[in-house]
């Protein structure tokens, strides 16, 4: 009878019997897998596997709200990227494109805009003897690091609302989590997208399209994640989106406060 010989896997110490190991997955080492030919297929594969994974993600993000949540938490998460992940590289693209907007933080030429915040940065000026200018320019610098710091704590908030506002389902708060990273990915991607709109005084109707659209967004996703009827989901998706915004304003109010509390 002859005695088997196991490999121990280098990266969990598990036995494997077999090509791969069963404990992490970690592929046993062989003399072919440093040749040119499998090189380049392993790059080939990885890039594709990647772009596909990216692609698919980011498609059903943006044209199946909800359903990316639900296949997440049925455990179909192989074709696509993991929520944390879109939400980096959500998160990513909008701070390098929309760093000096107005959404997660107060610009320096309107946090300083009336009578009170002129006072304070005259004050400041004088106190700190440095020009207005650089204290603004200071100013904008903090509020920009620090809501791209921070901006990580609204997704639990996020998902309080939709846990209070889907109580009754019994989920675990962590399926809300991965709903409310799909959504605030989304929003960031959204505001990226109003970039491509040529508008001479895009304030108001940037505002407009940021509310109906994420409305839209929010009713399909909850009727798809939290199920219910049409009129639960109109009611969820109105509640969940005053409360999203209410909590980006308190968010963005902070932020620009504390930027100016240390700024010195």
């Amino acid at each position: 009878m002859s005695i088997k010989n196991y490999i121990i896997c280098k990266n969990c110490n598990h036995q494997i019997d077999g090509k791969y190991c069963s404990n992490c997955g970690e592929k046993i080492v062989e003399d072919k897998d440093f040749s040119v030919k499998s090189l380049i297929s392993q790059a080939v594969n990885g890039v594709f596997n990647v772009d596909s994974k990216v692609l698919k993600s980011f498609y059903y993000l943006f044209f199946k709200p909800g359903k990316l949540s639900v296949l997440y938490v049925q455990g179909l998460r192989k074709p696509f990227m993991k929520p944390f992940q879109i939400f980096i590289i959500a998160n990513i693209l909008f701070f390098i494109l929309l760093s000096k907007a107005d959404i997660l933080r107060i610009p320096s030429e309107i946090y300083f805009a009336d009578v009170l915040g002129q006072q304070k940065i005259q004050t400041l000026s004088e106190v700190q003897g440095a020009s207005v200018l650089e204290i603004k320019q200071l100013y904008d610098t903090k509020s920009i690091n620090y809501s791209k710091s921070f901006v990580l704590i609204l997704i639990p908030l996020y998902a309080l609302v939709f846990w209070l506002l889907n109580f009754k389902k019994r989920y675990q708060f962590g399926k809300h989590l991965i709903f409310a990273t799909h959504f605030f990915s989304f929003f960031l991607m959204f505001c990226i997208f109003l970039l491509l709109i040529p508008m001479s005084k895009p304030t108001r109707l940037i505002q407009i399209l940021i509310f109906s659209i994420n409305f839209l967004y929010l009713l399909f996703a909850i009727k798809t994640f939290y199920k219910g009827t049409w009129l639960l989901a109109i009611l969820k998706g109105m509640a969940a989106l005053v409360l999203s915004i209410a909590l980006a304003v308190a968010y963005r109010g902070l932020i620009s406060n504390l930027a100016f509390k240390l700024l010195y």
